[in-house]
C-alpha cells in the first residue's frame, strides 16, 4: 500500500488552504463553491497548483469538523 503525503489541507468552513509551510491562504469564493457541494478538492487543487502553492502532483486533504 502506498502512503500518500498531503501538500495542503483545505478547511471548507474558513475557505482556507493550510500549506505545509504553515501559511494559510484564503481560497476565492468561486473556487471554494465549485468544490463545496461534493467535498471534491479537484478545483481547489488545480487552483493551488496553478498559483504554485502546491506541486502539480501534490494532494489536498479536506478538514471536516464534527
Amino acid at each position: 500500500m502506498t502512503k500518500q503525503v498531503l501538500s495542503a489541507i483545505y478547511c471548507p468552513e474558513l475557505r482556507e488552504l493550510m500549506l505545509e509551510s504553515g501559511r494559510s491562504i484564503r481560497v476565492p469564493e468561486p473556487i471554494a463553491k465549485a468544490g463545496s457541494d461534493t467535498r471534491d478538492a479537484r478545483f481547489i487543487k488545480a487552483w493551488a497548483a496553478m498559483h504554485q502553492l502546491i506541486p502539480a502532483g501534490g494532494s489536498i486533504g479536506i478538514f471536516e469538523s464534527a
